[in-house]
């Protein structure tokens, strides 16, 4: 996948999520996703949201969006080469479409061709490892790693019954 696909993928993925476990964050996705994408290192490091926007010194805050967005990339890494050794057989731009039909939100369950083999227990342990490294990687609080990791693994996971 190209980085434009890879990064609207990380994003469509990452505001679902943050929808999901931090929605007063919602109005600040757009902006903090920008500026994540631009200068990852520098979004992980900003603690206010209002000095993110350009309106002056606010409580320390910290966002969770380039937290999950950085997480979520890393699961999408993962994500992405668990589908091309899947689907080898077919063409490269069938994997940006696969990778995000994992996701609960995005799939289609009328769909039977092309249809994506839900991921294995072992995989979305491997999801939610991945999630968590890359949280404590960012010293993210113990409390949000979890809770990031837990989003991620559960946007992916298929309901049973």
């Amino acid at each position: 996948m190209d980085n434009q696909t890879t990064n609207q993928l990380v994003s469509d993925i990452s505001r679902d999520v943050l929808s999901e476990v931090a929605p007063q964050e919602m109005p600040l996705f757009r902006a903090a996703s920008q500026a994540y994408f631009k200068n990852p290192s520098a979004s992980l490091t900003q603690k206010s949201g209002d000095d993110m926007l350009g309106f002056g010194a606010g409580e320390a805050v910290t966002l969770l969006t380039p937290y999950l967005l950085s997480a979520t990339a890393e699961v999408i890494k993962f994500l992405a080469e668990e589908v091309k050794k899947a689907v080898s057989e077919e063409g490269a731009s069938m994997i940006g479409e696969k990778v995000k039909s994992l996701f609960k939100k995005y799939r289609n369950p009328d769909e039977s061709k092309n249809k994506v083999q839900p991921l294995t227990a072992e995989q979305l342990a491997q999801v939610q490892a991945i999630a968590m490294k890359e949280a404590r990687r960012l010293r993210l609080s113990d409390k949000n790693t979890k809770l990031l990791a837990n989003a991620i693994a559960g946007s992916l996971a298929v309901k049973k019954g």
